[in-house]
């Protein structure tokens, strides 16, 4: 595992053991609430696990957070170099994302891959909204039930907590840009 995810997933266990702390919810609690093991919960706060992206969501649905509350982010200008940021992947390592920017407290960026020939699944907190610009090749978007062909520079905006699924049909990657929007900053 690289030097910078492990960074990353310690600062990720340090913030949800104050997010949870100060809640005063127990490792119990969050785990029945969230679907995730008390053990996996304990390894994350501890920085020893690699959580996926899928079990972060989980997380965040059960307290009722953005992603981003579990990282640090410093306000002033940064630059954000392609494939030099740690990333969160997917259960299937096809699909991850770089944590860029949280604005205000109310939108989040990321920029994103998915392999080829392979789909990723979530939905976000109630309330939001999430925006897609495809940054090469073709996408398709399953929201709900209906699905959208998507190609190089499209964007499609849709309700966050609403399940979606990227497909790359492809024999390429396909990079993203995506946003998520709240309703109120947490």
């Amino acid at each position: 595992m690289k030097e910078e995810n492990l960074e990353l997933y310690s600062q990720v266990g340090m913030n949800l053991k104050e997010i949870r702390r100060n809640r005063k919810i127990s490792l119990e609690e969050l785990a029945e609430k969230s679907n995730v093991s008390k053990l996996t919960l304990g390894k994350i706060e501890r920085g020893e696990a690699n959580p996926t992206l899928n079990i972060l969501w989980k997380i965040c649905r059960a307290l009722n957070i953005q992603l981003a509350s579990l990282l640090t982010f410093e306000e002033k200008t940064e630059v954000y170099r392609f494939c030099s940021n740690p990333h969160f992947n997917g259960p299937n390592n096809d699909w991850f994302v770089d944590p860029l920017f949280k604005t205000l407290g109310t939108m989040e960026w990321y920029r994103a891959c998915i392999e080829a020939n392979s789909e990723y699944s979530e939905f976000h907190l109630a309330g939001s909204e999430e925006t897609v610009l495809v940054l090469n090749g073709q996408l398709e978007m399953k929201v709900g039930e209906n699905y959208h062909l998507l190609h190089q520079w499209d964007i499609i905006k849709f309700k966050g907590d609403e399940l979606h699924t990227y497909i790359n049909r492809s024999d390429e990657k396909v990079y993203l840009m995506l946003s998520l929007t709240y309703q109120a900053a947490n």
